[in-house]
């Protein structure tokens, strides 16, 4: 064991074997002043992915260590099973099909941390990258973050592939988060707002990776189910930790009124939606459309005479 290892790189990665390698390099090339680690948990991904982070291990025993469970633990269970793995005092995110643009964000996470001591947690900006599309647009992150009202109320979310934490901040965010963890939603939107409840967030107004967007994604889903689900999932986590840590009334109502009034907008568009997709609404356009052109034609029929 390496007790000189101050930072500890978190990567959870399932079924990455197209990515990992480029996450990988991202951060073994990092140039910082202290010691870093880099974990790789792979929750028993199906395809190449294991092999591939062995060859890293391989030519970088000193920095990066496998951490495969035996069983699949899921994406929230993945990262906090790392997090009891690590050795450093500062945590650094970065999943397996994200990557860093930078060799020096780990020593701008630990400049951060050194320097102000009431900051708990550290974020910046990440390009988009389209992975269909293979091409960059738009980022993520924003300054909003370092407050839980602007976070709540513009309902954006960090740039994951950018934060870090204090170890010890963490483990205590782990201890007050068992809802979040059993129902698999322990991700980067709930540790943001439980940091900007319990310490500071500093966030750094600069691109230091790339947050890659897979259309088979459950945020980014063709799929209207599976959409619906991660929204669903989305509300639920934003209105469990407001009820449990409540900010100001008189905000908290605006913002229950406001997404009460997307809530019918989307219902109403959803039902428009699967009606014209119905069997019914296709056959009766199909019986209708020709009944449209023969009045269309008997219409014009008359205008022509009447001139």
């Amino acid at each position: 064991m390496q007790k000189d290892v101050k930072i500890s790189v978190l990567m959870c990665t399932y079924n990455h074997e197209q990515y990992i390698a480029q996450a990988i390099k991202g951060v073994i090339s990092q140039n910082c002043d202290v010691k870093f680690e880099l974990l790789v948990g792979d929750d028993c991904s199906t395809d190449g992915t294991q092999s591939i982070v062995m060859r890293y291990v391989a030519q970088y025993p000193t920095i990066v260590k496998p951490v495969f469970p035996k069983k699949n633990l899921g994406a929230s269970k993945n990262i906090i099973n790392l997090a009891e793995h690590a050795q450093g005092e500062v945590l650094s995110i970065c999943d397996g099909d994200d990557w860093w643009l930078r060799d020096d964000i780990l020593q701008e996470q630990w400049k951060v941390f050194q320097n102000e001591p009431d900051v708990g947690m550290f974020c910046a900006k990440a390009k988009c990258f389209y992975q269909e599309r293979q091409m960059y647009d738009g980022t993520l992150g924003y300054e909003g973050a370092e407050s839980l009202e602007r976070m709540v109320v513009d309902n954006r979310d960090v740039a994951a592939p950018t934060i870090a934490f204090r170890r010890a901040l963490f483990m205590r965010c782990v201890a007050e988060c068992d809802w979040y963890i059993e129902q698999n939603v322990f991700y980067d939107t709930i540790m943001a707002y439980w940091f900007a409840y319990n310490s500071k967030i500093r966030f750094v107004d600069e691109v230091l990776a790339a947050y890659r967007i897979l259309n088979n994604s459950a945020s980014h889903s063709s799929n209207e189910e599976v959409l619906d689900a991660y929204e669903k999932r989305y509300f639920s986590v934003k209105w469990h930790f407001l009820l449990e840590h409540p900010i100001n009334s008189k905000l908290m109502y605006e913002l229950l009124m406001r997404e009460y009034d997307q809530l019918r907008r989307n219902a109403k568009w959803s039902m428009e939606s699967k009606i014209r997709k119905s069997k019914t609404y296709r056959l009766g356009n199909f019986i209708i459309k020709p009944l449209k052109f023969i009045i269309s034609v008997v219409e014009i029929r008359n205008l022509k005479d009447k001139i």
